[in-house]
């Protein structure tokens, strides 16, 4: 299982690193949607849209558009777990003014320098934004070894669009959350659900984690895992059926 997770995040690692450096993109000679495009299907607003230009969003590849929820929860304090290059970190700097600090994480050290260069463009908004670099596989130790930095005691918001199917023991990365996450805090996950079993070895194969499926839990499985961890599914709402999975929205806070 520990050489599985290993695998994995190396992989990933190694994947998006590659992305960062490449002109073209992520996967461009595949036929999925991305980029403004793909932001635009997605419901992004046009103005923040427009504020940057058309480069910036080539190697971004949410799983939906968080900021009108993330706006009705008006954070203080937010922690965006697999960020990539921060794009949703930026917007909501911009969207929320009562915002103290948002906090991006990525594994993907190419990537992150790519949300820095765009934020250095935005020096307000930078100023309250700060992007590190840990394993979400490993994400208490990471923190650990981080030593000093500015993180407050908790969050308000934890935030993941697209990168909670990458983790593989989902069981102790909540526990993890639970310690980040505020008394009256949400955790707010963009990313498929189960609605069909997938086929028997699927999630033994690495390259199916990356697409976000192998890594995928049923509604029920997941409920499972939470409970007891102080934690409540407060809500799942389903924004598109792909099979097996659908993509969805996903509502968890303290009890």
């Amino acid at each position: 299982m520990a050489d599985f997770a290993a695998k994995l995040s190396l992989t990933l690692q190694q994947m998006y690193n590659r992305v960062a450096g490449c002109e073209a993109g992520l996967l461009s000679p595949v036929a999925i949607e991305r980029g403004l495009d793909l932001l635009k299907k997605l419901g992004y607003p046009t103005p923040l849209l427009n504020r940057l230009p058309t480069e910036s969003f080539d190697r971004t590849f949410p799983l939906a558009n968080p900021l009108t929820r993330i706006t009705e929860l008006a954070p203080k304090t937010i922690f965006d777990l697999g960020c990539g290059t921060a794009l949703d970190a930026l917007f909501c700097a911009q969207i929320l003014p009562e915002c103290e600090l948002i906090v991006g994480v990525d594994s993907s050290s190419g990537l992150l320098n790519e949300g820095r260069k765009r934020l250095n463009n935005f020096p307000l908004h930078a100023a309250k934004t700060t992007l590190i670099e840990a394993d979400l596989n490993q994400l208490n130790r990471d923190l650990r070894q981080l030593g000093s930095w500015n993180r407050p005691n908790s969050f308000d918001l934890i935030l993941m669009n697209g990168s909670f199917n990458l983790v593989y023991d989902k069981m102790n990365f909540f526990h993890t959350l639970t310690e980040l996450l505020s008394c009256d805090g949400t955790i707010l996950i963009y990313d498929f659900l189960l609605i069909e079993p997938l086929p028997p070895g699927f999630s033994d194969e690495i390259d199916n984690w990356l697409w976000n499926v192998g890594g995928a839990l049923h509604e029920d499985e997941l409920s499972r895992i939470i409970r007891g961890m102080d934690l409540d599914l407060v809500s799942v709402k389903e924004l598109e059926i792909i099979n097996p999975v659908a993509r969805c929205e996903i509502i968890i806070e303290k009890s």
